[in-house]
């Protein structure tokens, strides 16, 4: 596995690339918890729309209400097919006029899809306004970067800055995945967001904790083999107990994106794609990574590369000399054929009676001395 380092490294850049094209060209659908507004919900009591044309249709009917309002830069969706959500970047201060513009728009919506849908009623309003935006922005830029160097200390403090550094470049592997797909699926992101990707970055450096924990062991073990050896070695004995466990992981963050209902479903798809992405960059990035930096810093010291190309050089002849040294023993000692069950217990049977014949000759050859010397004393 060390040795297609660049494989993995080519894919982890393929991937986020795109990432970042997405991130830069779509941009993310952030909600009114960042940018501030109101978000405003109004259920039917029959569907709006069948399909997707439907739904473009009464999009397309709500933003005309709404331009008459002024409110033409809302943002207009569809949900469940008897739901219209509007999110208006305008924040009314005033609770009485925030609750006459919404029970505006109300009888608007009633007065235009009343007759195919029937009536509305006003499942919630949300206000955020711009500065309380802005702080949640702010917190949660602090909250990754401290994250992040605290994860990059702790690494550090429990086992060399070059581990720290590669499972930082991990995390943020992990976290550029995570966004550029949000971005691309143009999920609406909230607080929630920032519990995700918190999240996902715990749920990956502890797989890479592992992965380290146990260079750490075959390291103290094997301490004259090379490290990428060790590093292959100990990806390929936690390699079962990652994937193990992410699986059972993504098996049940499916079923609760599935039967989770909108309101967790944003939460559990970044999930998916963060531990998704976190798994990957665990296995194939953050280990080999240092494998490649040791491997580099071995290089840059005169007659380092050198010595350990010997040594390489000399292990590989003494184990060559071994294995021919082994077959020529084998060539030369003669070929056994196991014995089979029945030829054992008859081999004992024999063993047995020429035992049994040889105690009678000792007993016959006592009693014959007993008489001799019974005979001398007479005589």
């Amino acid at each position: 596995m060390v040795g297609r380092t660049s494989l993995w490294f080519i894919i982890s850049a393929i991937v986020i690339a795109i990432s970042l094209g997405a991130w830069i060209t779509r941009g993310l659908n952030w909600g009114i918890d960042f940018t501030g507004g109101s978000l405003l919900r109004y259920q039917f009591e029959r569907p709006l729309a069948a399909d997707e044309a439907e739904a473009i249709s009464v999009i397309a009917d709500t933003r005309g209400i709404l331009e008459g309002m002024g409110l033409g830069s809302s943002q207009i969706q569809v949900a469940g097919g008897d739901t219209v959500i509007i999110r208006t970047p305008e924040v009314v201060e005033n609770d009485a006029e925030a609750r006459e513009r919404d029970d505006a728009i109300h009888a608007a919506l009633d007065e235009r899809f009343a007759a195919t849908a029937g009536a509305s009623e006003t499942l919630g309003r949300e206000t955020v306004g711009p500065v309380i935006g802005e702080m949640l922005t702010r917190s949660a830029i602090q909250a990754l970067v401290l994250g992040i160097v605290l994860i990059l200390l702790y690494i550090t403090v429990r086992y060399e800055f070059r581990f720290g550094v590669a499972a930082v470049v991990a995390l943020i592997h992990d976290t550029l995945v995570l966004i550029g797909f949000m971005a691309i699926l143009q999920t609406e992101l909230n607080t929630w967001f920032v519990a995700a990707v918190l999240t996902v970055l715990g749920y990956s450096i502890n797989d890479t904790v592992i992965i380290f924990d146990r260079i750490r062991e075959n390291r103290n073990i094997h301490r004259r083999a090379p490290l990428d050896d060790i590093v292959n070695t100990s990806l390929l004995q936690t390699m079962a107990r990652s994937l193990n466990t992410t699986l059972t992981t993504l098996f049940t963050l499916i079923a609760l994106y599935v039967f989770g209902g909108p309101t967790i479903a944003g939460f559990a798809l970044a999930l998916i794609i963060g531990i998704a992405a976190g798994a990957y960059s665990s296995i194939f990035n953050a280990s080999p990574l240092v494998a490649l930096w040791y491997r580099m810093a071995d290089q840059k010291q005169p007659g380092r590369g050198r010595r350990d190309t010997a040594q390489r050089r000399v292990s590989a002849a003494e184990t060559a000399d071994t294995a021919a040294g082994l077959e020529a023993a084998v060539e030369e000692e003669p070929t056994r054929t196991r014995p089979s069950a029945r030829q054992t217990i008859q081999e004992a049977e024999r063993a047995a009676q020429e035992e049994k014949r040889e105690k009678r000759r000792e007993r016959r050859k006592q009693r014959t001395d007993k008489s001799g010397r019974s005979s001398k004393r007479r005589f």
